[in-house]
């Protein structure tokens, strides 16, 4: 075993608990529920020109984001109140769904911007790929957990889950969503290492990824688009890189304390997704770099107790499991907000918690329902 795997494989219940949930749990919930609290706020003021306009009604997208947080309360508090270990039995189960669902969206999702990511369910919709992650996350943790005597077998571990991975991948890629697929073999890769999975065996995964990575990019005009945008902002400022520097704008405009909410010129149309993946630059925008640390504060609170719940969950599939939803959340942030920081290609991925994003919103709570039950049964 690693170094790495060290503390969580040896991770046991221990007499003597105090009475109640650790410090951690409660920050923890305090942070998701601040979180989404701010998220509700921010899509309110973010979305009211993109819902005129799209929808002839100013709250349209706020009352639909209101149904999905309450949603995503109710699957917070499932999570919560579920016994983790109950999840290895579904592991199969998720996988298969989300197998079904991302083929299912590949032959009948709404288009969307050139690519079909989400089956409409009436009123609402739904995108397999936000589940992909919940259900890989368990089932990898459950595989690693019972084949950790064998990590150092290309043929036991390594390669049964690059062939699981690179499946469910592949179905996205064909959606196509390059964004989540990369996500997805980041933190497949943070568990395995975790875990103590060789390097050699970790680089057999990675070096494939690079080179499907590099075709998907070179392949699709608008990814080449998004990463000129990137690389080329300052020079085509009007153009690809009109997005990443009117979200700098924005936050450049908010200054110390902000603009205040519903002002500034974010919400307007100037920053376009303003609501979705580039709600952070709202944030600085309206509450100010003060209220742009404080949910940076909230996210590393809850990414941070995460890793500290799998230093000394109970068992190894806790430990494992507690590792990957902590990875899943900081991969998931640092994407958002190199994006919009300009310091990457924007992606279109959600910021937790805060975004706009039904399915996002609600299998992000989820996740942090189940990362807060390891963290209730932990010393």
């Amino acid at each position: 075993m690693s170094a790495v795997l060290g503390p969580l494989s040896s991770a046991k219940n221990v007499e003597g608990r105090p009475e109640g949930p650790p410090m951690r749990y409660l920050a923890m919930l305090g942070s998701v529920l601040l979180l989404m609290l701010t998220g509700v706020v921010m899509v309110l003021s973010a979305s009211t020109w993109t819902a005129v306009m799209e929808k002839g009604d100013a709250f349209s997208l706020f009352s639909r984001h209101a149904i999905y947080v309450t949603v995503a309360v109710f699957a917070l508090l499932f999570s919560v109140g579920r016994d983790y270990r109950r999840w290895r039995r579904l592991a199969p189960a998720l996988l298969l769904v989300s197998a079904f669902s991302l083929l299912l969206v590949i032959m009948r999702g709404r288009v969307v911007n050139g690519s079909s990511r989400a089956l409409d369910l009436g009123a609402l919709s739904f995108q397999p790929s936000e589940l992909t992650k919940f259900a890989l996350v368990v089932g990898v943790a459950s595989f690693l957990d019972q084949r950790r005597y064998f990590l150092d077998r290309l043929d036991r571990v390594t390669v049964p889950v690059g062939v699981c991975v690179g499946v469910l991948c592949g179905l996205l890629l064909f959606q196509p969503d390059y964004g989540t697929a990369a996500m997805i073999g980041f933190i497949v890769l943070g568990m395995m290492w975790a875990a103590g999975v060789p390097f050699r065996h970790l680089s057999v995964l990675v070096a494939p990824g690079l080179v499907v990575g590099l075709f998907a990019l070179l392949e699709k005009g608008y990814r080449m688009e998004r990463v000129k945008g990137f690389l080329f902002a300052t020079e085509d400022v009007e153009g690809a890189g009109w997005q990443a520097t009117q979200g700098l704008v924005s936050l450049a405009n908010g200054g110390l304390t902000g603009t205040g909410l519903s002002a500034g010129h974010a919400q307007w149309g100037w920053v376009p997704e303003a609501h979705t993946d580039f709600v952070f630059a709202v944030v600085g925008e309206q509450l100010g770099f003060i209220g742009a640390m404080a949910v940076l504060i909230l996210l590393g609170t809850i990414i941070l107790t995460g890793f500290r719940t799998a230093q000394i969950a109970p068992d190894v599939f806790g430990s494992l499991l507690a590792a990957g939803i902590s990875i899943w959340f900081l991969v998931q942030v640092m994407v958002n907000l190199l994006g919009v920081l300009r310091l990457a290609p924007i992606t279109g991925v959600t910021l937790p918690f805060i975004s706009y994003g039904g399915t996002s919103l609600i299998i992000n709570a989820l996740a942090a329902g189940l990362l807060l039950n390891i963290a209730r049964q932990s010393q």
